[in-house]
């Protein structure tokens, strides 16, 4: 009989990876010199419940010790003088692409709030780029003190008939992308896809289950108190949901082991009802992990003021223990991820994600230790963040169709008739959700007209990967122009080019203006800019200073506000409220979406 040779131990370990075992072992026995030594700190166990004074030995990357008086030896010795540590911060759901800023310049800002490990959601960046895009993505966060993992796209487009992506992932690619290093998941699991049975997604989720790899959730879409509906989602192999809505979601989820992240971000300040709601009911907090999901820069360091800090301070305020809330932020995420082993506690063999707290609602922490190395020191940046390397077709995703001009915004209707009956988009600021009304409005030549004193202006979305170079005019009410026009090329998912404006010359040359740049943001009036915020990489992210970011993106609504736009998330509400899965109406560049049907419908209504 023949027998294959089968590698030993040692080889499939490596000669590297054993040395470092050894002399982690070593340093924990005290017999080796550790490379950071952190004295006189209590740390917050989230195994014991326990808060109690030692030290920590690290070497390398990997806590050693947590018995004091073992390390006695250190490169580097840090008194901490009594300092709470608990974990880094682990964000189990949020998107890269929202903040604005790309990996290099978001962990000098995240980094020092004590955020160091996010999980990344995919599906804005593969409507963006495709698989090439994920992969530039997951390499920008290489040796970086932000530690990242991802989600693969559960789907992109949502809906190839009604929306324009830069690539459609199908389940190949989703099966390929899950045997990537550090793709734990899938993400926004749509639940009309699997109550409807639809076989290729389907498929989705049973390779996720052969692989043994998560099925994130999205049942923010869920028939509201359809319990049945729930189950068949769960079943799935659904395990996780960031869309709790109401404290009425909590207990079904939990019956049925699926794991609950609690957002808290502007627009979503829920977390605090969840709080009071948890303690009135003695509810356990095991399956339960505070989140962001969605924010921008300008919310972060501005009058929001956080990341993962700012829920993490509400649950403290609410009477939590200090233990649950540290555990919502450490190790629940990284059990749900089965990352538990590496991370989200301070134990031996786990890496040196630690975070030094003067008081345990005080923030920014003392110091951040990252990967085993102080990374922050309140709240500033410790050493160099290397300099991102950019794929030059990343830089380059904006193209107009062939000819585009301002006839291209026309919004045809029986030229014989002086007006006509419109759908019009109702915007709230800042926000995904609107409302449909009808309106009556001037015909000229043929063109519906936009309604100035009625705030009836016109918007388009345009598609700009050069795939079909198709777009749709509508009407939209809210943004209260009196001049101009304003354009972004960030509109979830499919960040098309967004414009609203009161004339068509003005949108067209918005539109010209954001090719120009290769994304961001533009206000113009009379063929001229007023302001722009550059977002060239993926024409929706920056590797610029934050700072940089904050003042051009004032200087643009302030330059909004001038044309008449009184909203405060000008350019924001332009990008959600485009949105096809949430109601009233969608726009995409196949069409005005009419949310609850899943169908195009006319801008014109027709008698």
């Amino acid at each position: 009989m023949n027998l294959t040779p089968v590698p030993s131990l040692s080889n499939l370990a490596g000669d590297g990876k054993i040395n470092e075992l050894r002399d982690l072992i070593l340093v924990a026995q005290g017999k080796k010199e550790a490379t950071l030594l952190l004295k006189n700190c209590r740390i917050v166990d989230v195994y014991s419940g326990e808060i109690y004074q030692t030290d920590i030995g690290i070497y390398e990357n990997k806590i050693a010790s947590v018995t004091a008086g073992t390390v006695l030896r250190a490169r580097e010795v840090i008194d901490c003088q009594g300092c709470y540590a608990i974990p880094g911060m682990i964000d189990p759901h949020m998107h890269v692409d929202t903040t604005m800023l790309w990996p290099s310049e978001l962990a000098r800002v995240l980094v020092p709030l004590g955020t160091t490990t996010v999980f990344v959601d995919m599906v804005n960046i593969a409507h963006n780029g495709g698989k090439a895009a994920i992969k530039a993505m997951m390499e920008a966060f290489e040796g970086l003190p932000l530690r990242a993992y991802f989600s693969a796209p559960s789907y992109c487009p949502l809906d190839p008939e009604l929306e324009t992506a830069a690539a459609e992932i199908d389940s190949a690619d989703i099966a390929e992308m899950l045997q990537w290093d550090k793709v734990v998941s899938i993400g926004e699991t749509v639940s009309s896809k699997i109550l409807n049975l639809e076989p290729d997604f389907l498929a989705r989720l049973a390779v996720c289950n052969v692989m043994d790899k998560i099925v994130s959730g999205h049942g923010g879409d869920l028939p509201c108190a359809d319990e049945p509906s729930l189950d068949a989602y769960v079943a799935s192999g659904v395990r996780d949901d960031h869309c709790i809505a109401r404290v009425d979601d909590i207990l079904p989820r939990l019956r049925r082991g699926v794991s609950m992240f609690l957002v808290e971000a502007p627009g979503r300040e829920q977390v605090k009802a969840f709080f009071e709601y948890i303690l009135a009911h003695e509810i356990p907090t095991h399956k339960m992990s505070l989140c962001i999901d969605n924010i921008t820069i300008m919310d972060i360091v501005g009058a929001y003021g956080g990341y993962l800090d700012k829920p993490y301070r509400m649950g403290l305020e609410s009477g939590l223990s200090a233990v649950d809330v540290v555990r919502m932020t450490t190790l629940n995420p990284a059990t749900h991820y089965k990352k538990d082993s590496q991370l989200g506690s301070l134990t031996p063999g786990r890496f040196a994600d630690i975070v030094l707290l003067r008081e345990l609602d005080r923030f920014p922490p003392e110091i951040v230790i990252a990967n085993g190395k102080v990374a922050a020191r309140q709240g500033r940046m410790i050493g160099e963040i290397p300099a991102p390397v950019i794929a030059p077709d990343y830089l380059n995703s904006v193209h107009l169709p062939a000819g585009f001009s301002s006839d291209y915004f026309t919004v045809l209707a029986e030229p014989d008739k002086p007006a006509a009956a419109v759908r019009v988009i109702r915007v709230q600021d800042g926000e995904a959700f609107n409302q449909c009304f009808e309106a009556e409005l001037e015909v000229v030549q043929g063109d519906v007209q936009p309604d100035l004193e009625r705030d009836i202006l016109k918007i388009a979305i345009i598609e700009r990967y050069g795939q079909r170079g198709s777009m749709t005019t509508a009407f939209v009410n809210g943004f209260h122009l009196q001049h101009g026009a304003i354009a972004t090329s960030y509109s979830v998912p499919s960040n098309n080019i967004v414009v609203v404006g009161t004339n068509e010359e003005d949108m067209a040359f918005a539109a010209e203006q954001i090719a120009r740049m290769q994304g961001g943001f533009v206000v113009v009036d009379n063929e001229q800019m007023l302001a722009e915020v550059s977002l060239q990489i993926g024409g929706i992210m920056t590797s610029a200073p934050y700072e940089n970011v904050l003042e051009d993106v004032e200087k643009a609504n302030a330059a909004a506000r001038s044309l008449g736009c009184p909203l405060e998330h000008p350019f924001f509400t332009m990008a959600q409220t485009v949105l096809s899965s949430l109601p009233d109406l969608g726009l995409t560049d196949r069409g005005l979406v009419d949310v609850p049907s899943g169908k195009v419908i006319d801008v014109v209504i027709k008698e």
